[in-house]
């Protein structure tokens, strides 16, 4: 059983804070690894209001070096909310990603999903193993993959 303030992490370097398991209320952001490894953030798109399945593209960041990299849905479930005090202040994602700069609340659709998600041991250990491989999220070319957005 999930307990309340339970955060979770996936593989693709997003976390979820689940804040209440009735109605299934979540907060979602990208971790703050993550936003050392890309460097500064400079711009984001933000998900749309809607019904999103777990891994489906829900937003993108762009850095200052000009690279675009996609936001995932860490479970299935309904965007209620985004936070839009970082398109204003993106520097909240810089220096906050884990607090203030959270992207946007969820009501989960299936909480057994959140089961295949990582404990922070798990995503940390994830983690070295990626760096020790050399292997990163690649580069998003978000134009040419549009329509997946």
């Amino acid at each position: 059983m999930v307990k309340n303030l339970e955060i979770k992490y996936t593989t693709t370097n997003e976390w979820i804070e689940i804040l209440n398991l009735d109605p299934g209320e979540c907060n979602v952001g990208i971790t703050e690894r993550i936003q050392e490894v890309y460097g500064d953030i400079v711009f984001i798109d933000l998900p749309e209001l809607g019904e999103y399945e777990q891994g489906e593209i829900i937003g993108r960041i762009e850095t200052s070096d000009g690279q675009n990299y996609y936001i995932y849905a860490p479970i299935s479930g309904e965007v209620y909310e985004t936070n839009t005090a970082i398109e204003d202040e993106v520097e909240l994602l810089n220096h906050f990603p884990e607090g203030d700069g959270w992207i946007c609340k969820f009501y989960m659709e299936n909480p057994s999903e959140i089961a295949a998600l990582l404990s922070l041991r798990e995503y940390e250990a994830h983690e070295e193993d990626e760096v020790n491989e050399e292997e990163y999220l690649p580069e998003t070319d978000f134009y040419e993959n549009v329509e997946d957005y």
